[in-house]
């Protein structure tokens, strides 16, 4: 044992001297060295040059050992943290040691190194326990590095990328929008921090809670601008909101809550926790009379929604980013819409209570696409066709000159032209018993004929065809008439085919005598060829004496 002490002092003496040589000042009274009333900490490590306060001095670089490599974990990335940068403030060293109260406190000197990291304050922010592995140079479960795997001596040469730390969105319940400053605009904008030091400070600096804060502008919730800051209408976020939103000229105003589950607060469940885009979940009017719409985001439109299709189911929308501006009165449906509505143009007739006599202005939008059909049916048969009658003119379209085929010698039958009976509508037509009989409003025009009566008398079977009724006992269509026109125009009403010859010969041919003085045997005809009795004259039966 004497034999060794030697050797053991000797060892001793050489490593003092090494440590000595690495730790400036050691060798010396520290009462020399370090001035504990001022309590300047750069003697042993950081650098008494450097501006700052004295804690930001104490900071390394130099470390304990007297080294400035930051691949020393003795100074690693102290720097990067006890300095401001362009995306964080600095961060005092509290944070993450004890600062002692004195150079001879209790656990500073005293202790072996390395120095123990403490992490408290911003690292266990939300109840985190951060903690750091010594031989991983890593810290874990802090709330400035979240999962970051960022190594304390191998610092990045330039501040972290967004992303190193939380995810660009971080994962859900977190919006899923990269674009940060639509939230948090206090602290970055689109090209970069305005605000550095209200980032990794503890607190979530994010907007006022307002809707148009992340989507919309001036108070307005519906875009534009849109959740990626797009404005223009060709950006799928932005689309057709407003239109819906203000209705325009033509419709109501759609409610966001008609397309979308609105929440009650910002942090719903199911509002800004899941991820882009958002749900359209229809409600209301789109859902009117049994339809099943659906949105299909790959083609851009809805489909089967009641609001854009009421008179034809599955049909699809307009295409939702179209700039083409508002949609025509055939945008929805067709003018008219298909069977079973009535095949007529002029809208105001029956829905006088949303459109204008002009029957393309919407003068009540309130009422126009709100899942209601304010519709009005005229009582009489004059409500769509007829005016003084229920002949034509005026006929569906409105049309009253004669050269229209819906008018044509409409009235010329119906009241007669003093050398025929008037002919009952029901000769020409089926006259239903109210409007909306199968058959009546509910095809498409022109109207059907269907004759009946003195036109099939003899067993004919008169059709119209071009414009012309053809075959018709009253016009003489039969074999020996020898009339002159036996198949009238119907739109050619200026008495040139109603004369006397015009449907039979003067006299007929046939078994007919060949005397032409019609009045020796038809007692409704006098000397001068007048009709005296209309009402036997072209009824079916031949007048004889």
């Amino acid at each position: 044992m004497n034999e060794r002490a030697p050797k053991l002092a000797l060892v001793l003496s050489l490593m003092g001297a090494a440590f000595a040589a690495l730790v400036p000042g050691c060798q010396s009274p520290r009462d020399e060295n370090i001035d504990e009333n001022a309590g300047e900490c750069t003697a042993c490590h950081g650098n008494s040059a450097r501006a700052g306060s004295k804690l930001v001095r104490a900071a390394p670089p130099t470390d304990t050992q007297g080294n400035k490599d930051p691949a020393f974990p003795g100074v690693g990335a102290h720097s990067k943290h006890i300095f401001a940068s362009p995306t964080h403030a600095a961060i005092p060293c509290a944070e993450c040691h004890v600062v002692p109260e004195s150079v001879n406190a209790k656990g500073h000197l005293d202790d072996a190194l390395p120095a123990e990291v403490v992490l408290s304050g911003l690292a266990a922010q939300g109840g985190l326990t951060p903690s750091y592995n010594f031989s991983a140079r890593h810290c874990s479960d802090t709330y400035c590095h979240k999962d970051s795997d960022a190594v304390w001596n191998q610092p990045r040469t330039s501040d972290a990328a967004c992303g190193s730390c939380h995810g660009v969105p971080p994962p859900v319940p977190h919006p899923q929008n990269p674009s940060c400053h639509l939230c948090h605009g206090e602290v970055i904008g689109e090209n970069g921090f305005v605000k550095p030091e209200l980032h990794v400070n503890g607190k979530l600096e994010r907007g006022s809670g307002k809707c148009d804060f992340c989507h919309g502008s001036d108070g307005v919730a519906a875009p534009p601008k849109d959740l990626g800051g797009n404005t223009s209408v060709t950006a799928l976020g932005v689309g057709a909101h407003r239109v819906h939103l203000a209705g325009g000229d033509s419709s109501r105003a759609v409610q966001c809550s008609e397309c979308h589950t609105v929440p009650s607060f910002e942090d719903e469940p199911g509002h800004r926790d899941t991820p882009l885009p958002a749900e359209v979940i229809f409600y209301g009017v789109a859902s009117n009379k049994g339809r099943k719409p659906a949105w299909d985001r790959q083609e851009q439109k809805c489909a089967d929604a009641w609001c854009h299709s009421p008179d034809q189911a599955g049909q699809k929308s307009p295409l939702w980013t179209s700039d083409a501006g508002r949609l025509p009165c055939n945008g929805c449906h067709g003018t008219p819409p298909a069977p079973p509505h009535p095949q007529m143009t002029d809208c105001s007739r029956c829905h006088g209570a949303v459109v204008a006599d002009d029957d393309k202005s919407i003068k009540d939008r309130s009422k126009h696409v709100d899942g209601v059909i304010n519709v009005v049916v005229p009582t009489s048969c004059t409500g769509c066709h007829g005016s003084t009658s229920p002949a034509p003119p005026a006929d569906l379209a409105g049309n009253t000159n004669t050269t229209s085929p819906g008018v044509g010698a409409h009235q010329a039958h119906l009241v007669g032209s003093g050398r025929a009976r008037k002919v009952a509508c029901a000769e020409c037509h089926v006259v239903p018993s109210k409007w909306d009989d199968p058959g009546h409003a509910d095809t498409l025009q022109p109207a059907e004929l269907t004759f009946s009566g003195v036109a099939v008398t003899g067993g004919l079977t008169p059709t119209y065809t071009n414009g012309s009724c053809q075959k018709t006992y009253c016009h003489g269509g039969f074999a020996d008439s020898a009339g002159s026109v036996t198949a009238p125009v119907w739109t050619k009403v200026d008495g040139t085919q109603s004369q006397c010859g015009t449907c039979h010969g003067m006299p007929p041919v046939g078994n007919h005598t060949s005397i032409a003085n019609c009045y020796f045997c038809h007692p409704n005809v006098d000397t001068s060829l007048k009709i005296i009795a209309p009402e036997t004259h072209v009824d079916g039966i031949v007048t004889k004496p």
